[in-house]
């Protein structure tokens, strides 16, 4: 039998707000707990665009620190800040990707590396090369200027040039690994990838057997890969993952938001009490390591008539509640805040109970990008 644990917290979340004409992008710190403003930071003083945004512990003090992409248009560059105190002093700042690449960077973060000690900050390209998703160091350069080694680099979709979004998380509960989870961009099919680094050195069984390069931490595994929206959708997803099952238990969740079409949201899961599960629970330790294989568990449109959503979760003291972004038919731009459940004991899919968010935006303010944890 085997026993997962979640250690309850409350975490901070942050909104990647558009700039305008002579005013730059801005990224807004909220405290998850009630949803209070702790601080507007300017993390590319000369874009106007949109820049991406997550939250990981990039340096190792078990705080969450702020880390954006710039977006499209710009030249590519990712700054992570100190979350420690509300200070947010920088920590990193660097050029992921050639300064001659123009179409934006997608960021997050996560234990890749196995250090267990900081995360490693990760990034996605956005459209006009071919995707790209690149891991760094978990050891940051004193020098700001100076990016961390690259740990490791992959392309999810060969030979696509849509751009690739990217999220991370622990979603693979039977290996106890944090995945990578991808998404092309616009103009292709929402078909979703998880990729897993094993970490271990090949015995001598596995050299002669001819497979030791699939657990080369060079070459990541690909654990999974569902369409998450019919083939005929190609809007481009937005990504989070999230233990919005809350008391279901299992692994975190995927959750997906069509940043096109209707703006419909949907939760991926990979087994908890509504389908009698997690099997983890019931397999050998010996199945733990393959494929697994994800099950829609919630779709609902946060936005009646809307077209496209951004979404990302903050922790609880009881899982994670679901953030999106987006609009109403000639409304202004909503963080609207949901927490998932059944809508009956007898019910084997979760439904959406919106418990608060932040004030509407003005009209023509555009829309915001997303990040938690």
């Amino acid at each position: 039998m085997a026993l997962v644990s979640v250690i309850p917290e409350v975490s901070t979340y942050a909104v990647a707000v558009p700039g305008s004409a002579c005013k730059p992008a801005t990224v807004q710190v909220y405290d998850a707990n009630g949803d209070k403003l702790l601080s507007t930071l300017t993390p590319f003083p000369s874009f106007e665009g949109m820049p991406t945004v997550a939250m990981a512990d990039v340096n190792g003090d078990m705080i969450l620190d702020v880390v954006a992409g710039s977006g499209a248009g710009a030249v590519p560059e990712v700054v992570a800040f100190n979350g420690a105190g509300n200070a947010f002093t920088e920590l990193a700042r660097f050029a992921p990707f050639d300064a001659a690449f123009r179409g934006g960077v997608r960021v997050a973060g996560a234990d890749i590396d196995g250090n267990a000690l900081a995360d490693n900050i990760i990034v996605g390209s956005g459209p006009g090369m071919e995707s790209q998703v690149k891991v760094f160091s978990a050891t940051l350069s004193e020098d700001l200027g100076t990016a961390p080694e690259v740990f490791t680099s992959f392309t999810p979709y060969a030979g696509s040039e849509s751009g690739v979004s990217v999220a991370t998380g622990l979603v693979d509960a039977g290996s106890g690994r944090q995945s990578i989870v991808t998404a092309p961009g616009a103009g292709e099919a929402a078909r979703i990838k998880t990729f897993r680094y094993d970490l271990y050195e090949p015995t001598k069984r596995v050299e002669e057997s001819g497979t030791a390069s699939e657990h080369s931490h060079a070459r990541p595994a690909m654990t999974s890969e569902f369409l998450a929206y019919d083939e005929n959708y190609t809007g481009g997803v937005s990504l989070s993952t999230g233990w919005v099952a809350g008391a279901e238990g299992g692994a975190k969740s995927i959750v997906t938001g069509q940043l096109g079409g209707d703006g419909t949201v949907r939760v991926w899961s990979t087994g908890s009490r509504l389908d009698g599960g997690p099997a983890m629970y019931l397999e050998s330790p010996n199945h733990h390591g393959g494929q697994i294989a994800f099950a829609q568990v919630a779709s609902f449109v946060p936005f009646a008539g809307g077209t496209g959503v951004e979404v990302a979760t903050t922790s609880t003291t009881s899982g994670a509640d679901l953030l999106v972004s987006g609009s109403t038919p000639g409304g202004p731009t909503e963080v609207r805040k949901f927490s998932l459940g059944r809508a009956d004991p007898a019910a084997t899919t979760l439904s959406p109970n919106q418990i608060g968010g932040l004030p509407p935006r003005p009209e023509g303010s555009g829309h915001v990008s997303l990040g938690g944890r």
